[in-house]
């Protein structure tokens, strides 16, 4: 029997190095990494039981690119949070869709996009779908520690657990395509992740890669640290 993770996150690396290897633009291999997101996060959610999924999708270093790299990005995130919002397969598999990051550093067309995901989604709780924007995983620990510290708490594992971004339980697998590290995504909450490292870039990234990473994950014993 498979042994699938409870929650999954994904950091789709190499759309841009993708896109320079077919001699596109850059904005063609964020187009496309969409593309392969949805019909890979399509058949997940509804074949598979895997029920949280987090997938890094700009985090803080990002928005120093070129201005014109950003506001390509922007428009393509708002059109793709405007899509979940009345994605049939969504409302089908009843998908509870949110950010976690600093949205105050996102465009007012990002943030009335991801309202509106959210608003659409808001009364859903079978499962979770979750992209990390404008996010750092450091900035994610330093604001919990500030938010605990305003309060006048005790700083503790379960504290800082409880005051990060995600609302989400710890992911069970980080799977990453075209590097092998973590880049800042979800450093307190991946303690214990397993990580599986995929060579490929993300648009070339195929159902059955994905397949592969579940496979291996199933395979594994998860000790965490004992």
């Amino acid at each position: 029997m498979m042994n699938y993770p409870t929650h999954i996150g994904i950091i789709p690396d190499g759309c841009r190095r993708w896109a320079d290897e077919q001699s596109m633009l850059p904005w063609k291999g964020h187009k496309r990494g969409i593309e392969v997101l949805e019909e890979i996060g399509r058949w997940s959610l509804g074949e598979l039981p895997i029920k949280y999924y987090t997938v890094y999708g700009l985090s803080v270093e990002n928005l120093s690119r070129p201005r014109e790299q950003l506001k390509f990005l922007s428009k393509l995130y708002a059109k793709h949070f405007l899509k979940l919002a009345e994605d049939p397969d969504i409302h089908k598999n009843e998908v509870s869709v949110g950010v976690v990051g600093k949205r105050e550093l996102l465009t007012k067309e990002m943030n009335d996009a991801i309202d509106a995901a959210i608003d659409a989604t808001k009364g859903y709780g079978k499962k979770f779908f979750r992209v990390a924007l404008a996010y750092g995983g450091r900035d994610e620990i330093i604001d919990a520690v500030s938010k605990i510290l305003e309060n006048g708490d005790k700083i503790s594992i379960e504290s800082i657990s409880r005051n990060l971004y995600s609302d989400v339980p710890e992911p069970d697998l980080i799977l990453r395509t075209a590097e092998q590290r973590m880049s800042n995504f979800l450093l307190w909450q991946s303690a214990y992740s397993e990580v599986h490292f995929s060579n490929k870039f993300w648009p070339e990234f195929t159902i059955g890669d994905y397949k592969k990473a579940l496979d291996d994950y199933s395979e594994r014993k998860r000790r965490f640290g004992k």
